[in-house]
């Protein structure tokens, strides 16, 4: 039996790919370089992996980076509902309708993404 190959598990995405390019394979999300000729079914998430973050170019790693907590009501287009724009763990969230069905960020996390 082949032995699987151990990846951290990405906290946003729910699966991988398998990538061959002309400098190796790799499984992404992460880029993880894997020998050549794995497979999907090579591969084993897990979460007891954990991956050093990079240092910036300032020298900082980004834990050090201190990352506060948003919340924000906002008044819908009609005047009559009301909806709460966040950012939490590095992640931007909306109550609203859009933010729900569309690819991408709602035109709420928008406006506060440019405004901070």
């Amino acid at each position: 039996m082949k032995t699987k190959i151990k990846i951290p598990r990405h906290p946003v995405f729910k699966s991988f790919g398998v990538f061959n390019t002309v400098s190796g394979t790799y499984v992404c999300p992460g880029w993880v370089k894997v020998p050549s000729g794995t497979t999907r079914d090579d591969i084993e998430w897990s979460d007891d992996i954990i991956i050093e973050p990079r240092v910036n170019s300032t020298g900082v790693k980004p834990e050090q980076i201190e990352v506060k907590d948003i919340e924000h009501k906002v008044t819908a287009s009609n005047g009559k509902s009301e909806y709460i724009v966040s950012f939490r763990k590095g992640s931007w969230n909306c109550t609203c309708p859009a933010a729900n069905f569309r690819r991408g960020d709602c035109k709420h996390i928008k406006m506060f993404k440019e405004t901070n």
